[in-house]
């Protein structure tokens, strides 16, 4: 009986506790101030930096830097230009190869809240997972690109994930 009342006299003691700190807390104040565009962050020119293939299927996620297909002395790396004031944007790349198109036109899945962008072409529409959101002072622009293999009898199957790293080399 003794150790159920010192118990509840221990819980008591860290309720009372509890709600004396909590009490102390200063309130925040001020304004977070406006969203950031993510449509105009995106605009400039994007050079790539780095090609990453993750292997879905290996237990420890094993990623492997392919980058010497994409970038090799001498020879202009893949850069993608995106223009927000029509959404057009434009690959151009003299090698490796290309997963993004020859240009058209571009949108996010969210305007406020990106988390994936479309690529429009001529003939094909591209999805890509953004990294990271990008806004107008960012120097850095990640894209990923999951790809599978589709069974008969289930949908596609994830086996591998590109990740391709930009830098911003004119806003």
């Amino acid at each position: 009986m003794k150790t159920h009342t010192n118990t509840l006299k221990a819980i008591a003691i860290v309720l009372i506790a509890a709600a004396t700190f909590s009490a102390c807390k200063e309130k925040i104040e001020g304004e977070l101030g406006e969203p950031f565009d993510k449509v105009a962050g995106l605009n400039g020119t994007w050079e790539l930096t780095n090609f990453i293939q993750k292997d879905l299927n290996n237990p420890i996620k094993e990623e492997r830097d392919l980058s010497e297909f994409y970038i090799q002395d001498g020879i202009t790396p893949l850069q993608l230009t995106f223009n927000s004031s029509d959404r057009s944007y434009e690959a151009s790349l003299e090698v490796g190869r290309n997963y993004f198109g020859e240009g058209g036109t571009w949108g996010y899945d969210d305007d406020q809240y990106p988390s994936s962008i479309f690529l429009f072409g001529e003939n094909d529409t591209l999805l890509f997972d953004l990294g990271r959101m990008v806004r107008t002072f960012d120097n850095t622009l990640s894209l990923e690109l999951p790809r599978g293999c589709s069974l008969e009898s289930a949908s596609a199957i994830e086996t591998v994930v590109y990740k391709f790293e930009f830098i911003r080399v004119n806003p």
